[in-house]
Parts: C-alpha cells; structure tokens; sequence
C-alpha cells in the first residue's frame, strides 16, 4: 500500500513539473498576445484618444465606417496587396535556385550556394534598406549603372524615389531578403522527394523536363502552398523596410505609394494618436489576413476528406 501512494505521489510530482513549463506558456500568451488582441477588438468600437485614463466613448462601428470611407486607408489596403503579391515572385526564383543547387548533389559546391543564398535573409531590415538605397538611387545606383551597360545609354530610374517605381524598388529590396528562405524551403522539400520516382520515370524513357514538369513540380505543391501563405502573411504585415524607405514616416512616401496597412495604423497609433481607429484597423488587417489564408487552404484541398484504407481522414 505504501509502494503505491509513493509511486502515486512521484507520478504527481512528475506531471507538476511538465504543467508548470505548460502553464508558463499559457499565461505568457494570455499576457503578452490574447488580451492585446481582446482589448484592440474592444477598443476598435471606442473613440479613445488617451489610453489608461476612463474616457473612452463608445461609438460602435464608427471607426469602421471611417476607415472604410477613408480614401487613404483604401489606399493602403490596394499597396499591401501589390506589395505582397509581387513578393510572391520569392517562390518561383527559389524554386528555380533550389533545383539548380539540388542538380550538384549533396557535398561542399551544394553547402556554399545553400549558405551563400540563404545569407541575406540573416541581416537585419535596417542594414538592407541602407544598402538599397545604394543600390537603387537614380544617379549613379548600383542596378542604374548595370543597366545602362546593358542597353547602351544612360539610365536614371529612382527606384524608390520615384512613385512610377517605387513599388519595384520594394519588391526588389525584399526578394533579396526572402529568396534565401524560400530556396532553403523548396530544397528540402526536392530532396525529399523519393527517388524511385525518378528512376521509375527514366525507365520509362522521360527526359530531365519531363521529369521535371511531370514529378518534381506535382510532389512540391504542399511546399508552393506553405511558401504561398507564409509569403502573404509577410507580405501583409511589411513595415520595417517601408517606414526607412519613407523617411522614417508613416506617409509611404514616394507619393504614398508604399502605405501598407500597418503603416497607417502605425500613424494613429504614434504619430496622430486615434487609438479606436488604429484598432479597427488592425482588426481589418487580421480578418483580411484570416480570409486569405482560408481561400487558400479551400483552394488547395485542405479541408477536403478523402477515404483511405476505409477510413476517412483529412487531405
């Protein structure tokens, strides 16, 4: 009897210890992300000008309608959207590079373009706007002196000075940032790809191409889809880059053309405090977050039920 409540008493001590690391963790998200979140979803439907001081009036969805009547919020909703969409190109080029990094077979050539690709990504967003606006001024930049080799005259294109630009520009600063990550995703994924498929496919008589085309590109989808949300989760939530870029404002300048939505909140959060309106708007920018990530995951067949061994389970 006395062996069992010993044994019964170390089996409690024992799960103590795994609940206290659990508990640790729920109590830091419940402070640190889920009563944030609550007291933006309360505050989105106040007029709050000065936190921490009781006067906050309700208004109901007046924020809301303001931000939604507010030419330059839709503004910034249009930019995040092009913004992130361009990004997307991260997927395609690191695709490509992984398959080229992948045909050198697993040695040293392979560990230093995986190094070498992956580098940028490691360096912080102030240090690469810094060297971009270097390389992208219009008078004497990097890629305008390149470019002018190439076509014969001289080329000055204000690549983020210029508002008929300056959305490339970005888009130029962050694929250097991000086709390292994507070329790492996209080779782990290729190299684990079985390679009886391919020897199957060779048997066959099918060529690199079709290979390619017909085996490779069919096994990476799940790897396209986690890129794909991943890439506009980011490319939604751009700010660091963007806010340099500008001057350090949360105008978008060149001509607003890179507002995102966080920069607009950013604006009635610091710079013209509306604390209600900067609420609404994030809660704008998660729900748009959310629904694109379920179109998605509809897209795709996530949430799709296929029978399998008699059992059903989910795709």
């Amino acid at each position: 009897m006395m062996q069992q409540r010993s044994k019964r008493n170390f089996r409690v001590r024992e799960q103590l210890i795994w609940y206290s690391f659990l508990i640790t963790s729920i109590l830091t998200l419940i402070l640190l992300t889920y009563i944030p979140m609550l007291t933006a979803v309360k505050y989105s439907f106040y007029d709050v000008s000065v936190l921490g001081f009781g006067d906050d009036v309700f208004v109901g969805f007046q924020n809301y309608q303001k931000l939604i009547n507010n030419s330059s919020f839709l503004n910034s909703i249009k930019n995040t959207f092009l913004l992130a969409v361009m990004g997307l190109l991260s997927i395609p080029i690191g695709f490509i590079l992984a398959t080229l990094i992948n045909s050198l077979g697993r040695g040293q050539r392979q560990n230093f373009f995986r190094v070498a690709f992956y580098f940028p990504n490691i360096i912080t967003g102030a240090s690469v706007v810094l060297i971009f606006q270097i390389v992208l001024k219009a008078n004497n930049g990097l890629l305008n002196n390149a470019l002018s080799f190439l076509v014969g005259q001289n080329v000055k294109i204000g690549w983020l000075s210029d508002s008929s630009y300056s959305r490339w520009g970005a888009t130029i600063l962050h694929l250097w940032g991000s086709i390292g990550y994507s070329m790492l995703i996209n080779l782990a994924n290729l190299q684990s790809i079985p390679e009886n498929l391919y020897e199957a496919a060779e048997v066959d008589g099918a060529n690199g191409l079709q290979k390619w085309f017909h085996i490779t590109i069919p096994q990476m989808t799940s790897c396209f889809v986690f890129l794909f949300i991943t890439s506009m989760i980011g490319g939604l939530s751009r700010f660091t880059d963007l806010f340099i870029i500008g001057g350090n404002t949360s105008a978008g300048r060149p001509g607003g053309t890179l507002q995102t939505i966080l920069m607009y909140i950013y604006q009635f959060s610091f710079e013209a405090p509306q604390y209600g309106i900067a609420s609404a708007g994030a809660i704008i920018l998660f729900l748009l977050t959310f629904i694109i990530t379920l179109i998605n995951l509809k897209i795709t067949g996530f949430f799709k039920k296929e029978k399998k061994g008699g059992k059903v389970r989910e795709a």
